[in-house]
C-alpha cells in the first residue's frame, strides 16, 4: 500500500507553510484552498479550518543510509523528542525501523522512519535527508477491530504487524494506518491525543476505487 497524499485543516496556513518550507526545507506551493507540500512521492495538502481537540501523526520515510544526516539536520532546526532517554526510537523486531521525533505546525507529530526494507534506495545530497514518502498515517477511532476489519473488508487493506484493542498497524512498509482507540496518547510524549479534525487519506490499494468514512471527520480513498 502506498500513500499518495493526505488532506487536512489547520488554523494558520501561513504559519505551517513556514514550518514546512523553512525549518524542514521542502518544496511548498500554494493552492487555492491552501498549500501543497511535496514529501518525497506523496503531498500532504493542507487548508484553513477551524479549532479541533488532539492532534494528528504523520511519519515520513527517509532512508536508513540517512538517518545520522536526518538526526543532525532535525537538531538543528526543532526540538526532538525523546522516549525513555534516547532520540532514537527503535521499532520492534518486526518493524526493523529507527525513527526521530518533532513537533511540527499545531502540535501534530512527526516521526522520520528509516526501514531496513529501503536500505537499497539511493541516497540523496541534499542538506535535508531524502524523504521517500508519507509513510504513515494515524486515525484514532471509536473501536479498533470493527475498523480493522472494514479496512480488510472494504479497502483490501491487510493487517502489518501489530493489532490489539487499542492499536493496529495496515497496510505495508510503504504506507500505514496507524490505527488506534480515541482516547489513546500518542507516542513518543504521551500528551496529545488523535485530532478529531477533517483528514482525507488517499491510498494505493488491491481495492482500487473505493471510499470509506469513519465518523464526519475521517476519510479514506482508494484508487
Amino acid at each position: 500500500m502506498k500513500i499518495p497524499s493526505v488532506s487536512l485543516t489547520v488554523r494558520n496556513v501561513p504559519q505551517a507553510v513556514e514550518f514546512y518550507r523553512d525549518i524542514l526545507l521542502l518544496p511548498v506551493e500554494t493552492t487555492p484552498a491552501g498549500a501543497e507540500v511535496a514529501i518525497g512521492s506523496s503531498r500532504l495538502m493542507l487548508s484553513a479550518g477551524d479549532a479541533f481537540d488532539g492532534v494528528h501523526h504523520l511519519a515520513f520515510g527517509i532512508l536508513p543510509s540517512e538517518f545520522d544526516v536526518a538526526h543532525a539536520s532535525l537538531a538543528r532546526r526543532v526540538p526532538l523528542l525523546p522516549a525513555g532517554g534516547s532520540e532514537v526510537i527503535l521499532g520492534s523486531d518486526e518493524w526493523k525501523s529507527r525513527s526521530r521525533y518533532c513537533l511540527g505546525p499545531e502540535g501534530i507529530i512527526l516521526e522520520f522512519i528509516a526501514r531496513d526494507a529501503d536500505a537499497s534506495t539511493t541516497t540523496g545530497k541534499g542538506e535535508m535527508p531524502q524523504l521517500l514518502s508519507i509513510s504513515e498515517v494515524g486515525i484514532g477511532v471509536e473501536d479498533v477491530p470493527a475498523t480493522v476489519a472494514t479496512l480488510s473488508e472494504k479497502l483490501a487493506i491487510p493487517q502489518y504487524f501489530d493489532c490489539s484493542s487499542t492499536f493496529a498497524s495496515m497496510g505495508s512498509h510503504d504506507g500505514l494506518l496507524i490505527v488506534v482507540q480515541r482516547d489513546r496518547l500518542w507516542f513518543p510524549n504521551k500528551l496529545s491525543r488523535p485530532a478529531r479534525g477533517p483528514l482525507t487519506i488517499q491510498i494505493e490499494s488491491p481495492a482500487g476505487n473505493a471510499r470509506v468514512d469513519f465518523g464526519p471527520n475521517i476519510s479514506i480513498v482508494s484508487r
